[in-house]
């Protein structure tokens, strides 16, 4: 549009141009000391013209020429600044590759070209986390010493680097103090969760464990099996660390119950027993057992029973054999409520049921079980008999695993 403009505006003024000279015809006379020169206005003007164009294009060759240094110094920093963006990319293709030398290389190349300007930044990033990829700690540090004379926030990916690098020497003091300074500068990066989950396992914290693997599960950063991995642990180490009552207490609240259901209900049971809290272990098995028919609950149950006072132990029995009407054929069942009977002194309810259990599911246990209530009950020979079917059992299981070495 200016251009449009501008010609218009030549245009008119060469019109009034042509206007005015037809208008007013002239001589201009030209007087240098005793010459006097004549000449026509026409021409005057026309020569006038022409002279302002010919100056105009001289001064502009003059300083063209005047110009070609900076115009060539120009030309040259430019084509630094591609070359430097160029090893830049190669730098960063290399890394990813895996090429770890060759981008410390590349790296190298864009902090040596004076006209890399913010290219800088990024390549001494590069070329710390290619020295670090090397264990080339002495290199390394030479970048970080560069990087941590850059602004306050342009020093995140040193702290993660130095962290994550301590995380692998267990250098926790160190992993602490740049995990704090990186979570200053931006405490929801994604990368700075994970280095802080991992510190937390390493270090057995629980509760910091539930939370970071937490904040990773919404972020989309880690899958739902291994968020479900992570708080596992963070629960059974929560278990493992309880020592009293209320500390069991506080420490089930937080466990959802899904867990309490599935694979943490036995852990549970046996943390009541190890506490010596058997009648909240009677409880906890007597509530779930008839959810999930764990088989491994009835061992602390059995464990717990026992120091049960005779009226809760009978309560325990009792419940124990209504089990049996949902699982008439559990062979440990029936082996724990002889185990319980024996306890009692019930000597026929105990012999009824390992016999019934031996019937089911031929075992050590409940041989010797029987025999001990043979025993009670002053009948040897039946005592011996379940002995020596312990022993018969136990040689063809040595018989058997010879045959196999021998095959082998």
């Amino acid at each position: 549009m200016k251009s449009v403009v501008w010609i218009v505006v030549l245009f008119a003024a060469a019109i009034g141009l042509a206007l005015a000279s037809g208008i007013y015809s002239g001589n201009v006379y030209v007087v240098v000391e005793q010459t006097m020169l004549r000449m026509n206005l026409h021409a005057f003007i026309l020569g006038l013209v022409l002279a302002v164009v010919v100056l105009y294009l001289l001064v502009k060759l003059l300083a063209g020429i005047l110009n070609v240094p900076g115009r060539m110094q120009r030309f040259g920093s430019a084509r630094k600044g591609r070359r430097a963006a160029a090893n830049l990319n190669r730098a960063g293709l290399s890394y990813f590759e895996g090429r770890f030398e060759k981008a410390e290389q590349e790296a190298a190349k864009v902090l040596a070209n004076k006209e890399a300007g913010d290219n800088r930044v990024l390549a001494l990033m590069l070329g710390a986390h290619a020295a670090d990829q090397m264990d080339n700690l002495e290199l390394r540090d030479r970048y970080l010493q560069d990087i941590e004379l850059l602004p306050k926030k342009q020093q995140l990916s040193r702290y993660l680097l130095l962290a994550e690098s301590a995380l692998g020497r267990q250098n926790y003091p160190t992993v602490e103090h740049n995990l704090t300074a990186a979570a200053q500068i931006n405490p929801k990066l994604t990368r700075l969760v994970r280095l802080q989950l991992r510190y937390a396992f390493d270090r057995g914290n629980a509760l910091e464990v539930l939370d970071k693997a937490e904040k990773l599960a919404k972020a989309g950063a880690i899958n739902d099996f291994e968020a479900e991995q992570y708080r596992t642990w963070a629960y059974r180490r929560l278990l493992a660390l309880a020592s009293d009552a209320d500390s069991l207490k506080s420490c089930l609240k937080r466990i959802p119950e899904s867990m309490k259901n599935g694979e943490l209900c036995v852990a549970v049971a046996e943390k009541y027993a190890r506490l010596g809290l058997y009648a909240q272990a009677v409880k906890w098995v007597g509530h779930y057992y008839p959810q999930t028919h764990q088989t491994e609950l009835l061992g602390p149950f059995v464990e717990s029973v026992r120091y049960l006072n005779d009226r809760e132990q009978q309560k325990a029995i009792d419940l124990a054999d209504s089990w049996l009407k949902t699982r008439p054929d559990n062979a440990q069942l029936l082996l724990y409520l002889g185990q319980l009977a024996y306890g009692r002194q019930l000597w026929g309810k105990a012999q009824g049921y390992l016999e019934a259990s031996l019937a089911l599911t031929p075992s050590v246990s409940a041989h010797l079980a029987l025999a001990r209530v043979f025993d009670e009950t002053d009948q040897p020979e039946k005592a011996e008999q379940q002995r020596r079917q312990v022993l018969d059992s136990v040689v063809d299981e040595e018989s058997l695993h010879g045959e196999v070495k021998t095959a082998d």
